[in-house]
């Protein structure tokens, strides 16, 4: 009976000790931050309100912003959508992982295993996805939805209205009709599968304010499409709470170069405008009328994804997880809309280059909330930092550092300067590379053009640049007053040419490296894309 005693002490022993180690196990994974990553399509730096837009309503982003940490000098490793978002997926510039519009490369599995949201599926966080994927034809041959646990997504373009479009289907039972409502929507349904023993992140992919959207906001009319007629003629639009009357009150201004000569300010030899952004992509913004509509649907946009942004972070109170969620915000790019008499991204400029970005962490202490950071920051370094929040080494490809340090303040010794680069030869875009340190801004171009580079492509080393830009950011925030001809046999040109060249040619060296480590994956051929032997 004693022994039989004993046997039944020394199982309830190892029962408690099991179920002991269960529960720190499960309270290990619930104190790992939940993470949610919003990203904006073709937004531009300070277009909310917090960030001092004086037009723009976005009280809800507003908050989380004056909540939270702000970095008022981000850019985005590659201003053009595939490329700037496989570089936030492997925290990678493209010279190094080689996925671009016009590059012949895809992204492989094994550049996939190294990526964010994989490497915290791994590590016991319960992904998902949502919105505009933005690399699926880069990759994956349609199978990007088993790279999530859960996937509501689209790739390539949307509409203002998606349902019915074939890259669209995971949409087509939802109640909502308009695309960022469709995305709120689809948060909501996430939140609600979220497993309450793991973490999650969530990585939202906003369409908006694209141009693929602003065209199609009135579908029954080409000249509306165009921007050459109020979107809120459009019936089924008149109502609304955006998209009717909001900022159509006259105070909009557009930019005083619209529809002025381009080449004052890059040359039609380095850049024809007629080859793509203005009689085709960004025809709009080649107009003073459909310019100031295009500004009046881009602004109704962003307060549209404001309301979404604002009913998901109620979601997370009413569900008790806003103690623990951290939200994190980008834009792929930002934009052209008339300035420099243009239209569009894929060039260095801060309008295009530059990002809104903000860090929302429920844990910060009160006294460390509401302040704008100044210091350069990359978009390479936000994948850092959302490893970093969940607790995991990042991969030593990952050329970004993590954000934790700068806002805590132990990060005594951050970046002076930020190497620059854009490789989109579409619409006969340049090869463009440069450096930002301090005030300075310097830029390089080459000429583009071709569909099809590689490595090779993007190896300057013995080639002159055909065309230079240098900038004083400090008397010249607005990039305008190109000084290279007044600095030339400067000590300070001659630094900035030099810095850039070297970042440049470490860049090309390391993308050696990677190719030994990583699968290098081809990219079919698209026969009705002009190659380098059939340039524009």
């Amino acid at each position: 009976m004693r022994n039989k005693n004993y046997v039944f002490f020394v199982l309830g022993i190892l029962f408690m000790l099991i179920s002991c180690a269960s529960i720190e196990k499960k309270q290990e994974k619930s104190s790992k931050p939940n993470i949610i990553f919003l990203l904006s399509d073709d937004q531009r730096d300070n277009t909310f309100g917090a960030m001092g837009h004086p037009i723009v309503k976005s009280p809800n982003v507003d908050e989380l912003i004056n909540k939270g940490v702000r970095f008022s000098n981000t850019y985005i490793a590659e201003p053009i959508c595939a490329s700037s978002r496989a570089a936030l997926f492997t925290g990678t510039y493209e010279r190094v992982n080689g996925v671009g519009f016009t590059s012949v490369y895809s992204l492989s599995e094994s550049q996939w295993k190294e990526s964010y949201p994989e490497l915290l599926r791994k590590n016991g966080y319960y992904t998902g996805f949502i919105g505009k994927f933005g690399v699926e034809y880069y990759t994956f041959k349609g199978k990007a939805s088993e790279k999530f646990d859960y996937w509501r997504a689209h790739d390539g373009w949307s509409k203002f209205w998606p349902k019915g479009l074939e890259n669209c289907s995971a949409y087509s039972d939802l109640k909502e009709d308009i695309i960022t409502p469709i995305m709120g929507e689809s948060i909501e349904d996430f939140l609600q599968k979220t497993p309450e023993d793991k973490p999650f992140c969530l990585s939202v992919s906003f369409s908006v304010p694209h141009g693929s959207q602003i065209m199609s906001m009135h579908p029954e009319s080409e000249m509306a499409e165009i921007c050459l007629e109020p979107a809120n003629n459009y019936e089924k639009l008149q109502g609304t709470e955006f998209y009717d009357t909001l900022y159509r009150n006259n105070v909009v201004r557009i930019p005083k170069e619209t529809t002025k000569d381009p080449y004052r300010f890059i040359p039609e030899y380095m850049l024809d405008q007629q080859k793509g952004r203005a009689t085709q992509t960004y025809i709009y913004d080649y107009d003073t009328i459909s310019c100031k509509e295009h500004y009046i649907r881009y602004y109704q946009q962003i307060s549209g994804m404001d309301k979404v942004i604002g009913d998901m972070v109620k979601s997370l109170k009413e569900k008790g997880l806003d103690k623990n969620t951290i939200i994190i915000f980008a834009s792929d790019h930002g934009l052209l809309m008339g300035e420099y008499g243009m239209g569009g991204k894929a060039l260095l400029y801060d309008l295009a280059s530059k990002i809104p970005c903000f860090i929302y962490d429920p844990r910060l202490p009160e006294s460390e909330r509401g302040r704008n950071i100044k210091e350069l920051v990359s978009s390479l370094d936000i994948t850092s930092t959302i490893l970093d929040y969940a607790g995991i080494e990042s991969p030593k490809a990952m050329q970004g550092t993590s954000l934790t340090p700068l806002i805590s303040g132990t990060q005594k010794d951050w970046r002076k300067e930020l190497f620059l680069e854009s490789f989109f030869t579409g619409r006969d875009n340049p090869f463009c590379e440069g450096i930002r340190k301090g005030d300075w801004k310097y830029i390089r171009m080459y000429r583009g053009g071709f569909w099809g580079y590689n490595e090779a492509d993007l190896d300057f080393t013995n080639k002159n640049p055909g065309y230079e830009q240098l900038f004083n950011l400090k008397d010249d925030p607005k990039e305008k007053n190109n000084l290279i001809q007044q600095y030339e046999g400067s000590e300070l040109l001659a630094e900035l040419r030099g810095k850039t060249a070297n970042y440049a040619s470490d860049m090309n060296k390391t993308r050696v490296d990677y190719s030994k480590t990583h699968e290098i994956a081809l990219r079919k051929k698209n026969k009705n894309k002009k190659t380098k032997k059939n340039k524009k």
